[in-house]
């Protein structure tokens, strides 16, 4: 799959993972070229650090991210 198809399939606030595996994280900004893709997510013991790098589409894929039901989310901060 080239850059530009898979640039095409994924945009800002998806939510992706690489496909070697790691943290769930969310699309910031995807670069014009489609080259390169900003990802954030939460890291830290207590996940209260936000973190974020820039990825080659090809090493990404979107995840699927279940709602939580109404009353039922937890935080642990």
């Amino acid at each position: 799959m080239s850059n530009s198809e898979s640039s095409q399939k994924l945009k800002i606030g998806d939510t992706v993972q690489l496909k070697s595996g790691g943290p769930t994280m969310t699309i910031y900004f995807i670069d014009k070229s489609g080259g390169s893709i900003n990802c954030q997510w939460f890291a830290g013991d207590k996940l209260d650090k936000l973190e974020n790098g820039y990825f080659s589409p090809d090493s990404l894929q979107l995840v699927v991210v279940k709602p939580h039901k109404k009353g039922t989310a937890t935080c642990n901060f």
